[in-house]
């Protein structure tokens, strides 16, 4: 499984990943794990449809295992986001995440 996250200026982020919506609530379910990692409202995530020309080699969407494994992915990819906004994010420590 993989993820894309892409962090704007203005606060919200986009979301791409390699699972398929078929109801299920992948699509909700991916953009509360971002939501959560980077501590913003739901309302801030905006979920990409699926592409192979931004993550590629995606694995098989089934049940509830993708969730698993791409709410997985999305939560590295903002892990990694959040390291580098480290030092940043230190010297401004009371500013908002759009801030």
């Amino acid at each position: 499984a993989g993820a894309l996250v892409q962090v704007y200026t203005d606060g919200t982020v986009l979301v791409t990943h390699g699972g398929v919506e078929m109801g299920q609530g992948l699509h909700t379910k991916v953009s509360q794990v971002a939501a959560s990692a980077f501590n913003i409202p739901v309302s801030c995530v905006f979920i990409s449809e699926t592409s192979t020309d931004k993550v590629p080699n995606s694995s098989p969407t089934a049940a509830s295992a993708s969730s698993d494994m791409y709410g997985a992915a999305v939560l590295d990819a903002c892990e990694q986001i959040k390291s580098r906004m480290k030092t940043i994010a230190s010297d401004n420590k009371h500013a908002s995440f759009a801030e």
